[in-house]
């Protein structure tokens, strides 16, 4: 039976916070059996080392293709991202299609789904034929291998952030200039308020696949823009536009995504650094004689992908504290309390939020303050502000 959805407003409040409960507990516990399946499948392939199934793959494609290093190379990451796919495909339509609809949450038809499958993975698999090929690349000629793909992932995200939204985000959504002129003019008085340059507004169809409202700040220089989604300019009122807007603005006011771009290439040397010392160490615990064959991979996928683990709940907590900053900052330039509160009340409903998560699943996983906080701040920063003096007696 479908978990239908309910009607925005009060009256309905407690009966949809006990489905964003559901719908929250179901993800968190899906997040674990997300680890377990890229634990399980990155274990079978390294057991028995060289007489595993990764160094099978590698011998096969070596034979089919007389040893070239970089076919090899090539041909082993798009068996198995290939393979991982396909054979994970029914779980992934259960995950992401028939979860979204049993709540009430998407409006996308199978056949979409599935050209957005394909999308993705044409998409995965182009990053990681070119990740995977360099650092086997640079395995084979450079003991400070490590440091010179952290250097290149760098250059990579740079790349991606400046073509996310102009190259890949039209390849999912149908993305147009906004052309709201009353909009734009009171967003325009927000920015010039906040001494901050316009950015470009583009309005996002996210409806054409789901009923959750969304905006972000994406891209790199003159790339850089803010992207709102149609079913969160269809939904709320203009003052919450101009809150969520606002906060946006927050975040290019404190440089947010320059400094992220800053811990994250910090974050990359280090973990390019730690597997390289798994991969030295585990290879010779396994029996593995050339570190820079191409069946190695699952050791390094499994180092960066503990790392990354083992660094998330750090990682999360910096980007609430940034999320925190650009609240503030649409409370400071907006100085409308309510309609910040009223844009994070109808966030809540339409994307089936859990305002009160446990504190524990907030701090490990959620990269944003969660709903019942950013309110309870929102109202503390407007008891904090000062009374407007009376009128004068007659």
């Amino acid at each position: 039976m479908t978990d239908a959805a309910l009607p925005c407003g009060p009256a309905g409040a407690p009966a949809q916070q006990a489905r964003a409960r559901r719908y929250e507990s179901l993800h968190n516990w899906l997040f674990l059996v997300d680890l377990l399946i890229v634990l399980g499948t990155l274990g079978a392939l390294l057991w028995r080392g060289e007489h595993g199934l990764s160094f099978m793959l590698h011998h096969a494609l070596a034979r089919a293709t007389g040893g070239n290093p970089w076919l090899v190379t090539g041909g082993y990451v798009a068996v198995l991202l290939g393979v991982y796919t396909l054979a994970l495909l029914p779980y992934a339509w259960w995950k992401s299609w028939y979860l979204e609809h049993h709540y009430g949450l998407s409006t996308q038809t199978i056949g979409n789904w599935l050209g957005d499958e394909a999308k993705a993975f044409a998409l995965a698999l182009t990053l990681a034929l070119l990740a995977v090929e360099l650092i086997y690349a640079l395995l084979r000629v450079s003991a400070w291998w490590w440091l010179w793909a952290a250097g290149a992932w760098i250059i990579l995200q740079v790349v991606l952030g400046i073509l996310f939204p102009i190259v890949i985000v039209p390849l999912f959504y149908r993305v147009t200039a906004l052309e709201d002129a009353a909009l734009q003019a009171m967003v325009q008085r927000a920015a010039a308020q906040a001494n901050i340059r316009m950015l470009g507004l583009y309005r996002i169809g996210l409806s054409a696949k789901t009923r959750k409202a969304n905006a972000a700040m994406a891209g790199l220089g003159r790339s850089k823009r803010i992207l709102l989604g149609d079913t969160l300019l269809d939904s709320f009122e203009r003052p919450e536009i101009v809150a969520v807007l606002a906060h946006e603005f927050g975040h290019y006011y404190h440089r947010h995504v320059l400094k992220m771009i800053g811990t994250a290439s910090g974050a990359a040397v280090l973990g390019m650094g730690v597997a390289h010392l798994v991969l030295h160490r585990s290879a010779a615990a396994l029996g593995i004689h050339d570190v820079a064959c191409v069946a190695t991979l699952p050791l390094v996928v499994l180092a960066l992908f503990v790392f990354g683990l083992v660094t998330l709940p750090v990682t999360n907590m910096l980007s609430r504290y940034y999320e925190r900053q650009a609240d503030t900052f649409a409370l400071q330039t907006t100085k409308d309390a309510a309609a910040f509160i009223a844009a994070m009340e109808r966030l809540a409903c339409m994307n089936l939020a859990d305002k009160t998560p446990p504190p524990l699943i907030e701090f490990l996983l959620h990269s944003h303050p969660s709903i019942a906080r950013r309110i309870a701040a929102a109202r503390a920063w407007q008891a904090a502000q000062p009374s407007p003096l009376p009128a004068p007696s007659p």
